[in-house]
């Protein structure tokens, strides 16, 4: 059943490759309801178990 959850090992991949604190710059996002804009810069807080990476 693909119900589009990242496997256990994907996750683990995401979180060595973006530990708390790493500093990211947005490249693009499809949200209307955002100020963001594609050169914003922030820092991760963390990645959850179904792979979304949170950014502050």
């Amino acid at each position: 059943m693909n119900n589009n959850i990242p496997s256990q090992e994907i996750i683990t991949k995401l979180r060595n490759q973006y530990p708390q604190g790493t500093r990211v710059k947005l490249i693009s996002m499809n949200d209307p309801y955002t100020n963001l804009k594609p050169g914003d810069w922030g820092f991760v807080t963390g990645v959850d178990d179904i792979g979304t990476v949170h950014i502050q």
